[in-house]
Protein backbone atom coordinates (compact mmCIF):
# COMPACT_ATOMS: atom_id res chain seq x y z
CA UNK A 1 0.00 0.00 0.00
CA UNK A 2 1.11 3.61 -1.26
CA UNK A 3 1.93 5.57 2.10
CA UNK A 4 0.04 9.13 1.32
CA UNK A 5 2.02 12.04 1.36
CA UNK A 6 0.80 15.62 2.51
CA UNK A 7 2.13 18.97 2.08
CA UNK A 8 2.72 21.60 4.79
CA UNK A 9 4.40 24.74 3.83
CA UNK A 10 6.01 25.68 7.15
CA UNK A 11 9.43 24.14 9.24
CA UNK A 12 8.83 20.37 10.33
CA UNK A 13 11.18 18.63 13.13
CA UNK A 14 10.86 15.63 14.67
CA UNK A 15 8.45 15.13 17.16
CA UNK A 16 6.00 17.89 15.96
CA UNK A 17 2.29 17.73 16.26
CA UNK A 18 1.11 19.87 12.79
CA UNK A 19 -2.65 20.33 12.81
CA UNK A 20 -3.91 19.14 9.55
CA UNK A 21 -6.11 22.00 7.69
CA UNK A 22 -9.67 21.51 6.85
CA UNK A 23 -9.35 21.10 3.09
CA UNK A 24 -6.47 18.37 4.53
CA UNK A 25 -9.17 16.30 7.12
CA UNK A 26 -11.16 16.07 4.79
CA UNK A 27 -8.96 13.96 1.87
CA UNK A 28 -7.34 11.84 5.65
CA UNK A 29 -10.78 10.59 6.83
CA UNK A 30 -13.40 10.96 3.75
CA UNK A 31 -11.23 10.24 0.99
CA UNK A 32 -8.35 7.81 2.40
CA UNK A 33 -10.72 6.44 5.34
CA UNK A 34 -7.64 7.12 7.84
CA UNK A 35 -7.56 6.08 11.52
CA UNK A 36 -5.61 7.61 14.68
CA UNK A 37 -2.46 6.05 14.04
CA UNK A 38 -2.00 5.13 10.13
CA UNK A 39 1.23 6.24 8.69
CA UNK A 40 1.66 8.96 6.43
CA UNK A 41 4.58 11.25 4.75
CA UNK A 42 4.71 14.93 5.21
CA UNK A 43 7.21 16.93 3.25
CA UNK A 44 7.74 21.15 3.34
CA UNK A 45 9.55 21.78 -0.29
CA UNK A 46 13.29 21.15 1.19
CA UNK A 47 15.01 18.11 0.94
CA UNK A 48 13.34 16.11 3.36
CA UNK A 49 10.76 13.96 4.02
CA UNK A 50 8.94 13.17 7.73
CA UNK A 51 7.22 10.06 8.39
CA UNK A 52 4.08 11.44 10.94
CA UNK A 53 0.99 9.25 11.90
CA UNK A 54 -2.60 10.31 12.46
CA UNK A 55 -3.78 11.51 15.75
CA UNK A 56 -6.87 12.89 16.89
CA UNK A 57 -7.56 15.95 17.99
CA UNK A 58 -9.98 17.87 20.01
CA UNK A 59 -13.25 17.87 18.37
CA UNK A 60 -12.96 17.29 14.18
CA UNK A 61 -9.38 17.77 14.13
CA UNK A 62 -6.28 15.58 13.26
CA UNK A 63 -2.80 16.16 14.14
CA UNK A 64 -0.14 14.94 11.95
CA UNK A 65 2.51 13.57 14.39
CA UNK A 66 5.97 13.57 12.99
CA UNK A 67 8.07 9.96 14.34
CA UNK A 68 11.37 10.58 11.74
CA UNK A 69 12.84 12.44 9.15
CA UNK A 70 15.22 11.46 6.66
CA UNK A 71 16.99 13.79 4.20
CA UNK A 72 16.29 12.98 0.38
CA UNK A 73 19.23 12.93 -2.09
CA UNK A 74 18.69 15.29 -4.89
CA UNK A 75 19.21 13.85 -8.71
CA UNK A 76 22.32 14.43 -10.24
CA UNK A 77 21.56 16.99 -12.52
CA UNK A 78 20.05 20.48 -12.31
CA UNK A 79 17.63 21.51 -14.97
CA UNK A 80 16.09 25.10 -15.31
CA UNK A 81 13.10 24.95 -18.21
CA UNK A 82 12.70 27.80 -19.79
CA UNK A 83 9.26 27.83 -21.31
CA UNK A 84 7.49 30.47 -23.97
CA UNK A 85 3.99 30.31 -22.71
CA UNK A 86 1.64 28.41 -24.57
CA UNK A 87 -2.01 28.73 -25.62
CA UNK A 88 -4.98 26.91 -23.80
CA UNK A 89 -4.11 25.10 -20.54
CA UNK A 90 -0.63 23.73 -21.88
CA UNK A 91 1.06 25.60 -19.77
CA UNK A 92 -0.59 23.52 -16.69
CA UNK A 93 0.22 20.13 -18.33
CA UNK A 94 3.96 21.41 -18.83
CA UNK A 95 4.87 22.36 -15.40
CA UNK A 96 2.95 18.90 -13.92
CA UNK A 97 5.26 16.95 -16.23
CA UNK A 98 8.37 19.04 -15.95
CA UNK A 99 7.82 18.47 -12.43
CA UNK A 100 7.97 14.87 -12.33
CA UNK A 101 10.40 14.85 -14.61
CA UNK A 102 12.66 16.46 -12.00
CA UNK A 103 13.29 20.05 -13.09
CA UNK A 104 14.03 22.83 -10.72
CA UNK A 105 12.96 26.01 -11.67
CA UNK A 106 10.53 26.46 -14.57
CA UNK A 107 10.93 30.14 -16.25
CA UNK A 108 7.39 30.85 -18.17
CA UNK A 109 8.40 33.96 -20.82
CA UNK A 110 7.20 35.65 -23.52
CA UNK A 111 8.74 34.91 -26.91
CA UNK A 112 7.25 36.95 -30.25
CA UNK A 113 4.98 34.70 -31.55
CA UNK A 114 3.91 34.01 -28.58
CA UNK A 115 0.28 34.41 -28.75
CA UNK A 116 -1.29 34.36 -24.99
CA UNK A 117 -0.15 38.17 -23.77
CA UNK A 118 -1.76 38.94 -19.95
CA UNK A 119 -1.77 41.90 -18.41
CA UNK A 120 0.14 42.01 -14.89
CA UNK A 121 -2.64 41.52 -13.04
CA UNK A 122 -3.63 38.41 -14.68
CA UNK A 123 0.09 37.12 -15.23
CA UNK A 124 0.36 37.09 -11.30
CA UNK A 125 -2.90 34.85 -11.01
CA UNK A 126 -1.51 32.43 -13.56
CA UNK A 127 1.64 32.46 -11.51
CA UNK A 128 0.03 31.14 -8.59
CA UNK A 129 -2.16 29.16 -10.19
CA UNK A 130 1.24 27.29 -11.49
CA UNK A 131 2.63 26.79 -8.33
CA UNK A 132 0.18 24.93 -6.77
CA UNK A 133 0.24 22.70 -9.53
CA UNK A 134 4.06 22.07 -8.73
CA UNK A 135 3.18 21.70 -5.30
CA UNK A 136 0.46 18.97 -6.01
CA UNK A 137 2.71 17.40 -8.60
CA UNK A 138 5.70 17.11 -6.45
CA UNK A 139 3.43 15.14 -4.03
CA UNK A 140 2.15 12.87 -6.19
CA UNK A 141 5.32 11.80 -7.76
CA UNK A 142 6.93 11.53 -4.41
CA UNK A 143 9.80 14.61 -4.58
CA UNK A 144 10.93 16.16 -1.73
CA UNK A 145 11.32 19.33 -3.28
CA UNK A 146 8.90 22.09 -5.27
CA UNK A 147 10.13 23.59 -8.37
CA UNK A 148 9.62 27.39 -8.16
CA UNK A 149 7.72 28.91 -10.54
CA UNK A 150 9.09 32.39 -11.85
CA UNK A 151 7.85 35.46 -12.86
CA UNK A 152 6.90 35.73 -16.55
CA UNK A 153 9.23 38.09 -17.95
CA UNK A 154 10.73 38.83 -21.41
CA UNK A 155 12.51 36.56 -23.76
CA UNK A 156 15.22 38.95 -23.16
CA UNK A 157 14.81 39.31 -19.40
CA UNK A 158 14.93 35.28 -19.82
CA UNK A 159 18.22 34.73 -21.57
CA UNK A 160 19.77 37.51 -19.12
CA UNK A 161 18.81 35.39 -16.19
CA UNK A 162 21.44 33.14 -17.23
CA UNK A 163 24.25 32.68 -14.89
CA UNK A 164 26.80 30.21 -14.05
CA UNK A 165 28.58 27.09 -15.96
CA UNK A 166 25.28 25.92 -16.73
CA UNK A 167 25.22 24.51 -20.50
CA UNK A 168 22.38 26.26 -22.28
CA UNK A 169 20.43 24.41 -25.30
CA UNK A 170 17.50 26.13 -27.15
CA UNK A 171 16.33 23.82 -29.57
CA UNK A 172 15.27 24.79 -32.60
CA UNK A 173 13.61 23.45 -36.27
CA UNK A 174 15.87 25.00 -38.70
CA UNK A 175 19.33 23.49 -36.63
CA UNK A 176 20.31 20.40 -38.76
CA UNK A 177 23.95 20.84 -37.94
CA UNK A 178 23.86 20.08 -34.41
CA UNK A 179 21.66 17.40 -32.73
CA UNK A 180 21.71 17.37 -29.05
CA UNK A 181 22.76 13.95 -28.66
CA UNK A 182 26.06 15.08 -30.32
CA UNK A 183 26.03 17.93 -27.69
CA UNK A 184 25.41 15.86 -24.94
CA UNK A 185 28.09 13.20 -25.58
CA UNK A 186 30.76 16.06 -26.48
CA UNK A 187 33.72 15.25 -24.05
CA UNK A 188 33.76 19.17 -24.20
CA UNK A 189 30.41 18.81 -22.10
CA UNK A 190 30.87 15.16 -20.44
CA UNK A 191 31.41 16.71 -16.78
CA UNK A 192 28.14 19.53 -17.38
CA UNK A 193 25.16 18.05 -14.95
CA UNK A 194 23.76 21.79 -15.03
CA UNK A 195 21.77 23.07 -17.90
CA UNK A 196 19.23 25.54 -18.93
CA UNK A 197 16.72 24.54 -21.60
CA UNK A 198 14.57 26.81 -23.71
CA UNK A 199 11.71 26.05 -25.65
CA UNK A 200 9.46 28.20 -28.17
CA UNK A 201 6.14 29.18 -28.74
CA UNK A 202 3.59 27.18 -31.14
CA UNK A 203 5.32 28.98 -33.80
CA UNK A 204 8.69 28.33 -33.01
CA UNK A 205 11.67 30.80 -32.56
CA UNK A 206 12.58 34.14 -35.31
CA UNK A 207 16.02 34.03 -36.37
CA UNK A 208 16.42 37.25 -34.90
CA UNK A 209 15.95 35.46 -31.41
CA UNK A 210 18.10 32.94 -31.91
CA UNK A 211 21.10 35.06 -32.80
CA UNK A 212 20.18 36.53 -29.49
CA UNK A 213 20.49 33.53 -27.39
CA UNK A 214 23.31 32.46 -29.23
CA UNK A 215 25.49 35.84 -28.19
CA UNK A 216 23.91 35.02 -24.89
CA UNK A 217 25.75 31.58 -24.36
CA UNK A 218 23.10 29.29 -25.98
CA UNK A 219 23.52 26.55 -28.48
CA UNK A 220 21.03 25.93 -31.04
CA UNK A 221 20.25 22.25 -31.41
CA UNK A 222 18.22 19.54 -33.30
CA UNK A 223 15.74 17.04 -32.37
CA UNK A 224 15.62 14.90 -35.46
CA UNK A 225 13.18 15.46 -38.86
CA UNK A 226 10.15 15.50 -36.97
CA UNK A 227 8.13 18.72 -35.70
CA UNK A 228 7.36 18.35 -32.08
CA UNK A 229 4.43 19.88 -30.53
CA UNK A 230 5.75 22.95 -27.88
CA UNK A 231 4.43 20.27 -24.72
CA UNK A 232 6.09 17.59 -26.48
CA UNK A 233 9.15 19.34 -27.06
CA UNK A 234 9.86 20.18 -23.27
CA UNK A 235 9.15 16.94 -21.96
CA UNK A 236 11.34 14.42 -24.69
CA UNK A 237 14.36 16.99 -24.25
CA UNK A 238 13.76 16.39 -20.05
CA UNK A 239 13.84 12.81 -20.80
CA UNK A 240 16.94 12.81 -22.91
CA UNK A 241 18.80 14.88 -20.72
CA UNK A 242 17.95 12.78 -18.22
CA UNK A 243 18.96 9.41 -20.05
CA UNK A 244 22.50 10.97 -21.03
CA UNK A 245 23.09 11.96 -17.29
CA UNK A 246 22.02 8.58 -15.92
CA UNK A 247 18.86 9.50 -13.99
CA UNK A 248 16.17 8.16 -16.17
CA UNK A 249 17.35 4.00 -17.39
CA UNK A 250 19.78 3.52 -14.31
CA UNK A 251 19.47 0.42 -12.71
CA UNK A 252 19.23 2.15 -9.06
CA UNK A 253 15.60 2.85 -7.97
CA UNK A 254 17.12 4.53 -4.86
CA UNK A 255 15.46 7.53 -3.27
CA UNK A 256 16.68 10.82 -5.47
CA UNK A 257 13.63 12.87 -7.04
Amino acid sequence: MTVPRIYLPRPLATGDRCVAAADQVRYLRSVLRMADGDPLVLFNGSDWEFDAVVRSGPGEALLLEIIAQRPVPRAGVEITLCQAIPKADKMEGIIRHATELGVRQIVPFVASRSVPRWPPAKGSEKRQRWQKIAVEASRQCGRADIPEIAEISSFGAMLASASGAELRLIPWEEETARGIREVLRDPRYGGVSDFRLVIGPEGGFSRDEINLAEGAGFLPVGLGRRVLRVETAALAVLAILQYERGVIGAADRGKPR
